[in-house]
C-alpha cells in the first residue's frame, strides 16, 4: 500500500492557503501594537481541510523545563519551554513527525498550554508551509 501521507500533506497545502495577520495585539491602554496569526486561525483554517482529508495530528512532549520570573509589576510568572513531537497520521496509519520547542509565559496555569499551542502553530506553518498572504 501506497503512503498517503505526503500526498495528503500536499493536498492539504493546496487546500489551507494564507493564514494572514488579521489579528491585533493591544497593550493595557488599549493601543494597538502589532498584527499576528493566532492559533484560533490556524485551528479554523487547518480543521475543515485536514476533517475533509482524513490528517490528525498527535502531540507527544518529549521535555519541559520550568522556571518562574517576577513580572513588571512584581507578580510572578511562570514561564514554560517545551520540546515537543507531532506526529501527522493519514488514514491508511502512515505518518510524519516534527519536533518544536514552545515557550509561553503566564501568570496561573496556562503557561505549559501556552507552549504547546505555540508549538503546534509553528509546526503547522512549517509542515505545511502555510503563507502569510
Amino acid at each position: 500500500m501506497a503512503e498517503q501521507i505526503y500526498a495528503l500533506i500536499g493536498k492539504a497545502m493546496k487546500k489551507v492557503g494564507a493564514i494572514g495577520k488579521d489579528s491585533t495585539a493591544t497593550n493595557m491602554s488599549g493601543k494597538q501594537m502589532y498584527k499576528f496569526r493566532g492559533i484560533d486561525a490556524v485551528y479554523n483554517a487547518l480543521n475543515p481541510v485536514m476533517s475533509e482529508l482524513g490528517l490528525f495530528i498527535c502531540p507527544e512532549v518529549l521535555e519541559q523545563t520550568r522556571e518562574e520570573r517576577k513580572s513588571s509589576n512584581g507578580g510572578n510568572l511562570i514561564y514554560s519551554i517545551l520540546k515537543i513531537k507531532f506526529t501527522m497520521y493519514a488514514p491508511d496509519g502512515s505518518n510524519v513527525s516534527c519536533v518544536v520547542i514552545g515557550e509561553g509565559m503566564d501568570s496561573g496555569d496556562k503557561a505549559s498550554k501556552k507552549a504547546m499551542s505555540i508549538a503546534l502553530k509553528y509546526a503547522c506553518f512549517e509542515l505545511f508551509m502555510i503563507p502569510t498572504e
